[in-house]
């Protein structure tokens, strides 16, 4: 009986962590958010090229991909490849309610595997004066 009891316990505190993960997965990190301006949700097609990451293997690859949310600064992404922290990237932006595109920089701040396997990555935007940081920031404000 108490072998039984305990075994209960176990599994529940294995479920526990389990539903912890995933609040914390599904928070996008909210406790430790560093955005200063307003996300909007967004379906735009993007293509993001590695330019500088650990795995030598990645760098020069482009990547068809889906911006999930955006904002002045930084861009929420789904991709169909896991892309880690720290990696360097160029995008494009075609938005479908603006005409033209907009190259930018950035670097890769979280990755994660969504719940359904997908890869989530949310990126930092940066200023260049050889981007459209300043009209993307423009059409965002």
């Amino acid at each position: 009986m108490a072998t039984s009891l305990l075994m209960n316990k176990l599994i529940s505190l294995a479920d526990a962590r389990r539903r912890i993960r995933r609040q914390e997965t599904n928070m996008g990190g909210l406790a430790s958010e560093q955005r200063r301006n307003d996300r909007k949700e967004a379906s735009e097609r993007i293509f993001v090229q590695v330019i500088a990451a650990q795995d030598a293997d990645l760098v020069g690859t482009t990547i068809s991909c889906n911006a999930l949310d955006i904002s002045a600064d930084g861009i929420r992404i789904l991709c169909p490849t896991p892309i880690p922290a720290g990696t360097k990237l160029d995008i494009w932006v075609d938005m479908a309610s603006s005409p033209g595109k907009y190259f930018l920089t950035s670097d890769v701040r979280w990755s994660r595997t969504n719940e359904q396997g997908n890869h989530e990555i949310g990126v930092k935007l940066h200023d260049g004066a050889t981007t459209d940081i300043q009209q993307w920031r423009q059409l965002q404000g």
